[in-house]
């Protein structure tokens, strides 16, 4: 009887072909990504690749290529194609695991490669129940059925769950695929009509500064956060070419009035609070001086801005056992740096905590002071004024990708370094005796099961004699 030919459509879904040219467009997109700075502003695209092309990049929207809607509809369309190519060969697959190896003829049996043969004593079903007892004391739990005239068929297997493998490999990639789309920026604002459902995007606060949105990358849309967060401050490093070393920033989270969370984020070290993450991305130079004040006992780093055109302020704090300390500049001068390359800021600076009389002393630009007072020090030097550039974003679809590669991982473990591994015992009399006949088969690594078979069956041979 012929075949019954397969839906086109069905077919179309199904095809191998179409499953490897969809892999080899997304490869080769992702490397337009990869060449194309993503999520950068307009300015830059035409700086780096001229007007008409920058104009290309925006229309086909590789400036945020992963979160276009072409890009999302390709991976798309190969998780339609990944779900069909399995559901059409799962169950091929299933009906080979559930498959009646008793069933199997012994003289197809004695066609096949790995096979060993072992004389013994005493009637078939003695020698039978033998093969058996053995079998289940190395862990080969066997089942059995007359086979012909005088003759028993025993079979035992393991490892047949490893056929699903590679599609524990496909739903792992499905997995990871939904985690992609549901932290997809896109999808959250055009399909979910939910922008803070998942958005990546950047903020510049300002050291003492705090705020509670920032900025779409895509479009430069604000995005309202549901907490604020502020700059303590912001610390750098330079090398004596003049590049930046290392940045550090201090970040407070605070939630209805209360700080919840402060953490100092650098490079690959950022701070995550109710999903949303907070990374060190870029710094700015606000062109004005700044007061950096630490207390040397506890490690408490506090900053207190200048205003150029109002420098007496009266800066405080709140110590840690309740007391007030106070900060005021009495005087500011622009004096002449001592190897006369330019001017720099000396301030003459009155400071007061909750122990002992006033200290009044004297500091320049970029030369720390140690203050000693009678509970503790002080460090102060004053130095420029940053904003802290903040990459943020929320990506909900994250644990969906890590759980999806945790998957992977397995699965192809059991597809790649496992196998479907059968033994038969074909039991029966052959010129006056007893005779068993074991035979091995393998759908993978053949030649370390063929070791094992011949440990097993040469053990049951030897345990005999």
């Amino acid at each position: 009887m012929a075949a019954k030919a397969k839906n086109p459509v069905w077919a179309f879904w199904a095809s191998v072909q179409l499953a490897l040219f969809l892999i080899g467009l997304l490869a080769s997109t992702s490397i337009i990504g990869t060449i194309i700075q993503q999520n950068q502003p307009d300015e830059h695209y035409i700086e780096k690749w001229g007007q008409s092309k920058a104009a290309v990049i925006q229309a086909l929207n590789l400036d945020d290529m992963y979160n276009s809607v072409w890009f999302l509809t390709l991976l798309a369309a190969f998780s339609l194609n990944l779900t069909v190519c399995s559901l059409d060969r799962l169950p091929g697959v299933i009906r080979l695991v559930r498959k009646d190896n008793l069933d199997t003829e012994p003289e197809q049996l004695l066609k096949m490669k790995m096979q060993h043969k072992v004389q013994v004593s005493g009637l078939v079903e003695t020698a039978a129940r033998q093969v058996a007892d053995y079998l289940s004391d190395k862990g080969w739990k066997t089942a059995s059925r007359a086979a012909k005239e005088n003759s028993i068929l025993l079979f035992t297997q393991k490892g047949g769950w490893t056929r699903y493998g590679v599609y524990v490999v496909h739903i792992s990639i499905l997995i990871i695929l939904l985690g992609a789309v549901i932290g997809s920026p896109t999808v959250a604002k055009k399909i979910l009509k939910n922008q803070q459902f998942a958005f990546k995007g950047g903020v510049s606060l300002p050291e003492t500064a705090s705020t509670s949105r920032i900025f779409s990358y895509a479009d430069e849309s604000e995005i309202p956060l549901s907490f604020t967060v502020r700059c303590n401050f912001f610390d750098i490093d330079f090398y004596d070419n003049g590049m930046p070393k290392d940045y550090v920033s201090g970040l407070t989270i605070i939630e209805q009035g209360k700080e919840v969370l402060t953490k100092e984020i650098e490079v690959n070290k950022p701070l995550t609070y109710k999903g949303v993450t907070f990374y060190q991305s870029s710094y700015n130079d606000m062109h004005s001086p700044i007061i950096h004040l630490t207390n040397l006992k506890t490690g408490k780093k506090m900053v207190f801005p200048v205003n150029p055109e109002k420098w007496d302020a009266t800066h405080s704090w709140q110590e840690e056992g309740g007391g007030q300390g106070m900060l005021r500049i009495q005087e500011a001068n622009s004096v002449p740096v001592p190897n006369g390359t330019g001017m720099t800021t000396e301030m003459n600076i009155w400071l007061m905590d909750s122990q002992g009389p006033p200290s009044m002393f004297s500091m320049s630009y970029g030369r720390p002071v140690i203050v000693e007072r009678p509970g503790t020090k002080y460090e102060l030097k004053i130095g420029p004024h940053y904003a802290t550039g903040l990459q943020v974003s929320k990506d909900p679809g994250v644990w969906w990708v890590y759980s999806g590669c945790a998957l992977m991982l397995l699965g192809l473990y059991a597809a790649f370094f496992m196998s479907h591994r059968k033994i038969w015992a074909y039991v029966h009399e052959e010129n006056g005796g007893t005779v068993v006949v074991f035979v091995g088969q393998a759908n993978k690594n053949s030649l370390g099961f063929e070791k094992t078979f011949a440990a097993l069956t040469e053990g049951f041979g030897s345990r005999r004699v």
